[in-house]
C-alpha cells in the first residue's frame, strides 16, 4: 500500500464526547485530518476538518465513500466495527477500533458465571464472553468484532489495535449520567433513592481521558496487536459520584439506599443496566505500553460534565433514548413504603451487632500468657 507523504488520519464518528479531543489531539501531532460520520449530528465547536457523510454501519455506503482512498490511521469509534474494519483492511496503516467492557466474561448474565459476575480488576488479558456458554448475543457480536480487527491485523492488513471503553461520562455524551441528580436537585427533591445503597463501583473514564489512550496508541509500534483498557486514576462507588454531584452544585441531598430488585428505574438511571454487580477494570497496560497518563483528574472532569449539563439542559430532543421518568408520586409511595418496611423490621425481626475485638493482643502488663481474652 502506497501512503501519502503527509500524515493522514479519519476518525470514524467524531461528534461525540471524545472526538473533539481526538480531532484537536491529531491536529497538534500534524495529522491532516477527517472524520467519516452519518452527517445527523453536526456537533458545534469541532475543529475545522473535513467531514465525510456515510454510514458506517453497513459496507455498501462505506466502500463508496472511500473508494480509493487510503490514511496513515482510522479510529473507529462508532458504526458496526466488524464491518468498518473489513471495510479499511488495506486501506490504512494503523486501525484502531473502539470496543467496550461488555467483551469481559460475566459482564452480561452475571448469574450464569461462577462465581458470580465480571472479574474484578478484569485485565486485557481476562476470560471473554464467549469462552463458554451461555454467550449474551450483544457480547458475542463484540467479541467477535474484535477478534476481527485483530484477525486482520495479523493477516497484514493493518497495525490493529483495540480500545476496551468503560462508563464514558463528559460534555455531549450519549448518555447524561449525571442528569438523575442534577435535575431532582433542580426540582427541589430532598430524597433519592439509590439502587443497594449506591455502593455499586462501575468503571469511569472521562471523555478527554479515553481520548488520550487513543492519541498515545497512534502511531506507536507498542499498541500493535494489543486491547487496551480505559479508566480514570479514581473510581468512586454508585454513592460516592451522586453525593459529588450534589456538592458541586451546593445542595443537601439525602440519598436512600433501597435493594436494586425494588428500584429498577433508579438503576437504569444511573447505572447500564448490564452493570450487575461491580465492573471494574485494570487500565495500567496502557500505562505501561502507551505512556498514557490522565489529562484530568476524575474530579476536574464531573465539574466540567456538571457545568456543562447547567448550560445545556436534558431535553427529550438532544436525548431522545435518555429514559428517566422522574416519577416522583411513584417514588414518594417507594420512599414511603421503605421508611415503613425498615420500621416493621427493626419492630419485629431486632438484631443487635456483635461485640467486636481486635483480633491481635493487647496485653497490660508484660506477659508471657494469654491476655484477658485469650488471645
Amino acid at each position: 500500500m502506497v501512503m501519502k507523504s503527509s500524515r493522514t488520519a479519519l476518525v470514524v464518528g467524531g461528534t461525540g464526547p471524545t472526538g473533539p479531543h481526538l480531532l484537536t489531539g491529531l491536529l497538534e501531532r500534524g495529522y491532516d485530518v477527517e472524520i467519516l460520520h452519518r452527517g445527523v449530528h453536526e456537533s458545534p465547536g469541532l475543529p475545522d476538518v473535513r467531514h465525510i457523510h456515510a454510514d458506517p454501519h453497513f459496507p455498501e455506503t462505506l466502500d463508496d465513500a472511500i473508494a480509493t482512498r487510503t490514511w496513515d490511521v482510522v479510529l473507529a469509534t462508532y458504526g458496526r466495527l466488524r464491518t468498518v474494519s473489513q471495510a479499511f483492511a488495506g486501506k490504512c496503516g494503523q486501525f484502531i477500533g473502539v470496543g467496550g467492557v461488555p467483551v469481559y466474561r460475566g459482564f452480561f448474565d452475571p448469574a450464569g458465571t461462577k462465581p458470580y459476575g465480571m472479574r474484578l480488576l478484569a485485565r486485557e488479558d481476562s476470560t471473554l464472553a464467549d469462552a463458554c456458554e451461555p454467550v449474551a448475543p450483544f457480547a458475542a457480536k463484540m467479541v467477535a468484532a474484535e477478534r476481527e480487527v485483530f484477525r486482520l491485523g495479523a493477516e497484514g492488513a493493518y497495525a490493529a489495535t483495540m480500545v476496551r471503553y468503560s462508563q464514558i461520562y463528559g460534555p455531549r455524551n450519549i448518555v447524561p449520567w449525571e442528569w438523575a441528580v442534577m435535575k431532582r436537585i433542580a426540582d427541589g427533591r430532598h430524597r433519592m433513592i439509590l439502587p443497594d445503597a449506591g455502593l455499586w463501583i462501575v468503571t469511569r473514564c472521562a471523555a478527554r481521558n479515553a481520548a488520550e489512550v487513543l492519541l498515545c496508541a497512534v502511531g506507536n509500534p507498542a499498541a500493535a496487536g494489543e486491547a487496551f483498557n480505559v479508566a480514570d486514576d479514581d473510581q468512586q462507588t454508585t454513592r460516592q459520584w451522586a453525593e459529588n454531584v450534589a456538592m458541586l452544585l451546593g445542595a443537601d441531598m439525602e440519598f436512600v439506599g433501597i435493594p436494586s430488585e425494588l428500584a429498577p428505574s433508579a438503576m437504569g438511571e444511573l447505572l447500564s443496566p448490564t452493570a450487575r454487580p461491580h465492573v471494574l477494570v485494570d487500565a495500567s497496560r496502557a500505562k505501561r505500553l502507551l505512556g498514557y497518563r490522565e489529562v484530568v483528574t476524575a474530579a476536574d472532569a464531573l465539574a466540567e460534565t456538571v457545568a456543562w449539563l447547567t448550560e445545556h439542559p436534558v431535553t427529550a430532543e438532544n436525548y431522545p433514548t435518555y429514559n428517566a421518568r422522574f416519577d416522583y408520586a411513584m417514588e414518594n409511595r417507594l420512599l414511603a413504603a421503605w421508611d415503613h418496611a425498615r420500621a416493621y423490621v427493626r419492630r419485629h425481626a431486632p438484631d443487635t451487632a456483635v461485640e467486636m475485638a481486635h483480633a491481635m493482643p493487647h496485653p497490660r502488663v508484660p506477659s508471657l500468657q494469654a491476655d484477658a481474652r485469650g488471645r
